[in-house]
Order: structure tokens, then C-alpha cells, then sequence
């Protein structure tokens, strides 16, 4: 059975300042220690453990993430399922003008929170979607699912996020992929195109996020990494990781808490 959601640990025990942060999927962010300075448009907001930063999939953010008392920690729910049209809809009626991504939760908000996070694998998959379907009622109640969730439709950016997240490692090719979807390679550009994005960006946003996910689990080398995440030159690797972020693998590597 396929997950609806994950949760990811980040942690640092020094500042760590990142930038072009791929969120390849919506995702809610709850700092536990420390406080994540964010960019956003003109100016930098900080979401301290009271706040929750709510991100769409395939976005971007440059932040900071400053350590308190020598730690810094957060939880990123990611979500694998949609929720239906009426409720994104109804998130956005519910909104004010200008929303920001940060979100100042209640108590109602952290027990659903913690009981998505919570529930056990085993649970028979319509139940966990009953789970996830009641945080995502909450989230339109407070005007703030529409900031995860654009669309109920799937994008050709989703669809071959899904492809690619299989296997990483794997030799992903154009031409495999409009093999297993049944389209003509022209067919397949323009609809990305359609999407302002091309094939190569988004294989490359999710190697990109699959490294940082790598790198909290364990330590490894520069050639490792770049295996695992599917680049055959290291050197390369080692280049895609300091543009992407504005920082060396063994500069991120320093931060994180061993």
C-alpha cells in the first residue's frame, strides 16, 4: 500500500542558511527548536514553534534555520493525496487578502497534526484518508488548504514526481517517461512547457530535495550521494548541490547534528 503522507526530521546544530529549497510536495513545516527565518517576497518571517510554514508542491523557499541552545529541529508533513475541489474552494472564500505562509496553529490544529503524523502504517488505507480528509476540513475552515493545494487536478509535474520518486537512482530518460505514460516526446515538452518547467528541472528538484532527506538520516560520502541519487559524475553532484543551495555538501554536512 502506498503512503499518503510522510514525515520528515531536519535538525542542525548550526545555523544553516539555504536557498532555492525544493518543497516537491504541499507540505506543513513545524519548527520544534530553534526558529526558521524565511524569505518571503520583500522581507523575512520567522516561524518559531507556535507557527507552521504551509508551502504548495514543486515551490522554492530561501530560509535560515537558527538553532536554539545548540539545536535546531523541525517536522515536514508532506501530502500524497489531494483533497476534493469543494474544500479548496472553500479555503479560499474563507481567506483574507494577502495570506502569508505562516500559520499561527490551535490546539484543534496540533491534534490533527499529530494524529496525521501519528497514525499507524497499518491502518487500512481509507481510514488513514479519513485522518488526512479531516486535517484538510480543519485547513479550509481557517482559509489555509489553498496554500498547500492549488488545484485538485494532478500537473505532468506530479505525475512524473511520482514516477521519479520510485527510484531515484534510476537512469530516468524523456524517453522512458513518455514511454510509461503513452505520449510522443513533443507531446510531453509541450505540456511541460504549458507548466513553465521542462524534464530535466523537475528530475532534478526532486534529487535535490532527496539528497537533504538523505543527509538527516545518516552521514555520507559526496560519491555515495551522488549514486544514490542518480548522478554518475560526483563532480557534478558536488556542482547541482552548491548552486542549488549556496552552500558545499560538506558546508551542509557541518550543520547537522551528529
Amino acid at each position: 500500500m502506498s503512503a499518503i503522507v510522510q514525515c520528515i526530521h531536519y535538525s542542525g546544530q548550526k545555523s544553516q542558511q539555504l536557498r532555492n529549497v525544493p518543497f516537491i510536495y504541499p507540505s506543513i513545516v513545524w519548527v520544534q527548536t530553534g526558529v526558521k527565518k524565511l524569505q518571503w517576497q520583500n522581507d523575512w518571517i520567522s516561524i518559531d514553534p507556535q507557527h507552521w510554514l504551509l508551502t504548495s508542491g514543486h515551490s522554492q523557499h530561501t530560509f535560515i534555520n537558527q538553532p536554539s541552545q545548540s539545536v535546531f529541529s523541525s517536522l515536514q508533513l508532506c501530502f500524497f493525496i489531494k483533497p476534493t475541489t469543494e474544500l479548496i474552494n472553500r479555503s479560499r472564500q474563507q481567506a483574507s487578502s494577502n495570506v502569508a505562509p505562516d500559520y499561527q496553529f490551535d490546539h484543534a490544529g496540533e491534534y490533527l497534526f499529530m494524529n496525521v503524523i501519528n497514525m499507524p502504517k497499518s491502518l487500512p488505507r481509507n481510514v488513514q484518508e479519513c485522518m488526512v480528509n479531516a486535517f484538510f476540513e480543519y485547513l479550509a475552515n481557517v482559509g489555509r488548504l489553498h496554500q498547500l493545494f492549488h488545484s485538485q487536478d494532478l500537473s505532468w509535474r506530479d505525475k512524473l514526481v511520482a514516477l521519479f520518486k520510485q527510484q531515484p537512482a534510476e537512469q530516468h530518460s524523456i524517453e522512458s517517461a513518455c514511454q510509461h505514460f503513452g505520449l510522443s516526446k513533443s507531446t510531453l515538452i509541450r505540456r511541460l512547457r504549458e507548466e513553465s518547467t521542462q524534464f530535466r528541472e523537475v528530475l532534478a528538484e526532486l534529487r535535490m530535495g532527496y539528497a537533504l532527506t538523505l543527509l538527516q538520516k545518516q552521514h555520507y560520502t559526496q560519491l555515495d550521494l551522488a549514486q544514490l541519487c542518480g548522478y554518475q559524475s560526483e563532480t557534478r553532484f558536488a556542482q547541482r548541490f552548491k548552486k542549488q543551495f549556496g552552500l558545499s555538501l560538506k558546508e551542509y554536512q557541518q550543520t547537522i547534528l551528529n
